[in-house]
């Protein structure tokens, strides 16, 4: 059989069905249709496994894959890498909703960027209603990257793409982490001297149910600074030891700064 352009890896767990239709029927939705997508499901909830179940019956370019027991979202996303055919991965949360052009803006990038091992792109952030109430932007240059990253993760996890090579390459995520695993991929990944970038264009809709800084604070800012000290580099020192010290200074921020601090960079709409 002819293998596809791009696999998509969705770990779910336990969205509330309405949520993981939208995902799914937004990744079935691409202009781009030339792919897998693997949905790995970890979920207990009745509901949402048979919502899934209907929805993987309905379209044969959903693979399901269901262990016999919880594995875990960063265990269940290195299975689907693992298992990944396509020439590109792309990134995928089972709350979130892809817009229809995401696959298309990223391949026709990552065809004319044969340097870039991972590209990501903007945000629009919907509350839990899906109304659009502010977004983000990444930074797409080489220095602005590197800039960002001293401070924050430099790619928005479920928007990016990446080359299916690093798989291949032995690059899969640390599964010690269980916060924070992607920032740790990425710095892994610049540290070897693989480039990453972002392009402009909102390409997913990102959804907050609650407060970001509660999703931020405490054990996220702790693997945060787990993710630096392992990936600290001598070809940059200045670099790394800049960005562990921000990164020990986030641990101790109190909750208010952190949140005014989401306020500032979420440009409301």
């Amino acid at each position: 059989m002819k293998k596809p352009l791009i696999s998509v890896v969705m770990a779910t767990f336990n969205e509330p069905p309405e949520y993981i239709t939208q995902s799914i029927q937004s990744i079935l939705n691409q202009t781009l249709g030339d792919f897998e997508l693997l949905l790995i499901d970890d979920s207990t909830n009745p509901d949402t496994m048979a919502t899934i179940d209907g929805l993987a019956q309905s379209d044969s370019r959903i693979k399901l894959i269901r262990e016999k027991q919880r594995i875990g979202f960063v265990r269940a996303l290195n299975v689907g890498l693992k298992q990944a055919q396509g020439i590109y991965i792309a990134r995928m949360d089972g709350d979130d909703i892809s817009l229809p052009r995401r696959f298309e803006l990223q391949v026709a990038y990552m065809e004319t960027h044969p340097d870039i091992a991972v590209v990501g792109g903007a945000m629009d952030i919907m509350n839990k209603k899906g109304e659009i109430v502010s977004h983000r932007n990444y930074a797409t240059t080489s220095f602005g990257i590197r800039l960002f990253a001293l401070m924050r993760n430099p790619l928005a996890h479920p928007s990016i793409m990446m080359r299916q090579q690093l798989v291949e390459n032995g690059f899969c995520y640390d599964e010690t982490f269980n916060k924070t695993e992607d920032m740790e991929l990425w710095l892994r990944l610049m540290k070897k001297g693989y480039k990453i970038s972002n392009i402009p264009n909102a390409l997913i809709l990102y959804r907050i149910i609650d407060n970001i800084a509660d999703k931020r604070i405490g054990d996220n800012f702790k693997y945060a600074y787990k993710a630096r000290t392992k990936n600290f580099s001598w070809r940059y020192p200045l670099w790394s030891l800049t960005s562990l010290l921000i990164a020990k200074i986030y641990t101790l921020l109190p909750k208010k700064i952190v949140t005014t601090a989401y306020k500032i960079e979420n440009k409301n709409v």
